[in-house]
């Protein structure tokens, strides 16, 4: 721009020249604004980057005892994993064991009691037979007993009938002849 300027220095006019010379003082007004807005950000990044270097200052201060004891933490946890990892391993196979002991117990107690319900069923089908066949029993028992007496009860009833009527009918005659007839006469 500059080099332009100086060419056309011969042939410029006044206003050209007073318009150059106002655009160089806003130029150089903007880079004097922009360099004290960097100054500013810079001291004011400074000024961050101390305030950010006491905080993880503080962090890591308050943070180191922490990793330390998270470092202890996991040594001895190490540490008794490697102790108990067999212990473990032999808890985890009994456990395996015993469940499998108890899956066949389960089992065996299933079959017996499916066994035992099967039996109780046909028990039950006896029982039932057995009463059924005691009540037709007592029933048959009963009309036997009932016709044993009832028919010789009737028979003995009619032949009390007919004896009576073969009573009335002789002292009914024994009367009648001795109508006829005079005792003591």
């Amino acid at each position: 721009m500059v080099a332009m300027w100086l060419q056309d220095m011969d042939t410029s006019s006044l206003g050209d020249t007073r318009l150059l010379t106002i655009f160089i003082g806003v130029v150089a007004l903007a880079l004097v604004v922009q360099t004290i807005a960097a100054v500013l950000f810079a001291a004011k990044s400074a000024k961050a980057i101390g305030s950010l270097s006491e905080s993880l200052e503080d962090l890591k201060q308050k943070a180191l005892p922490l990793m330390d004891s998270a470092m202890e933490i996991s040594r001895t946890t190490e540490t008794l994993l490697r102790e108990n990892a067999p212990k473990v391993k032999t808890i985890a196979d009994n456990l395996l064991e015993t469940s499998e002991m108890v899956r066949g117990t389960a089992q065996r107690c299933e079959r017996t009691i499916a066994d035992a319900n099967l039996r109780t069923q046909h028990q039950m089908a006896r029982v039932d037979g057995m009463v059924t066949a005691a009540l037709t029993a007592t029933v048959e028992i009963v009309e036997t007993i009932g016709n044993g007496i009832r028919v010789p009860a009737q028979k003995i009833a009619a032949m009390a009938g007919q004896a009576k009527l073969l009573a009335e009918g002789a002292l009914a005659k024994i009367k009648s002849m001795a109508a006829g007839t005079r005792f003591g006469s």
